[in-house]
Parts: structure tokens; C-alpha cells; sequence
């Protein structure tokens, strides 16, 4: 109803993942990615990808993890730092402490634990001033 998109914005919809752990793995350890990731299965230690996160419905992390963007629609015990947006939709369930630029909570989500709000880079701050400052 008040959704909105913008350049920035994440689409987990995506058609590339380059990695899936599926719904019948269990995972112990560290997991280091690049690009795109789904995960539909259990996965505790620790997560860190360059690039999207995706945690399937019914999937369960017990873990930080570190991202460019993640959609959560499963369940995820651990903190998030995370350089763009966190999306935990109506099913997504995140049970620790969130730092990122951009947080979108669907109905129904549930998140128990403190969020910090990233501001944009001093760069894009003072590229955004110019170009007010020239109108």
C-alpha cells in the first residue's frame, strides 16, 4: 500500500544466485561468498557475502552475518551488519541487533533487538548539497 521503490532499493526476487544452500543441508562453520546467496536450510557460525542475501522461508541461521543487502523471511538468531537494506518480510523472524543504512519491516515480521540506522557516506552527502547548491 505505501511501498515504494528506488534506485536503491533490493529486489530478492532475483533470477541470478549464484549459491544455494538448500532446504535439506545443515551447515557448521563459516560460509564466505561472493554475489548472490539463497539459503533455504540451517546454517550456524558465521556468514559473510559480497553481494545479496537471501534466507529462504524456512530456514534457520544461527549466526552474524555481514551482507550488501539480505531479505529474511526465515529466521536468523545473530546480529546483522549490513551496508544497504535489510528486509525481513511478514514471515521473517531476526532475534539481535541490525546496522544498516535502509530497514524494512513487513506486517507480521518480527525483530527483537536494536537497530542502528547507518547514514549514507559522507560522499553522497556532499555530491547531494552540490547539486542543491547549483539549483
Amino acid at each position: 500500500m505505501f511501498q515504494r521503490k528506488d534506485a536503491n532499493t533490493f529486489d530478492a526476487n532475483t533470477d541470478k544466485i549464484d549459491t544455494i544452500i538448500g532446504k535439506n543441508t545443515k551447515i557448521e562453520g563459516n560460509i564466505v561468498s561472493q554475489g548472490t546467496m539463497r539459503i533455504d536450510g540451517i546454517v550456524t557460525g558465521k556468514v559473510e557475502v559480497e553481494g545479496n542475501l537471501i534466507v529462504g522461508e524456512n530456514s534457520k541461521i544461527e549466526a552474524d552475518v555481514k551482507a550488501d543487502n539480505i531479505s529474511v523471511s526465515g529466521e536468523i538468531v545473530g546480529n546483522l551488519t549490513i551496508k544497504n537494506q535489510v528486509q525481513i518480510t511478514s514471515t521473517g523472524k531476526v532475534y539481535g541487533d541490525i546496522e544498516v543504512q535502509n530497514l524494512i519491516i513487513d506486517e507480521g515480521a518480527i525483530f527483537d533487538g536494536k537497530c542502528k540506522m547507518n547514514k549514507k557516506s559522507e560522499k553522497n552527502v556532499d555530491t547531494q548539497q552540490k547539486k542543491k547548491d547549483v539549483k
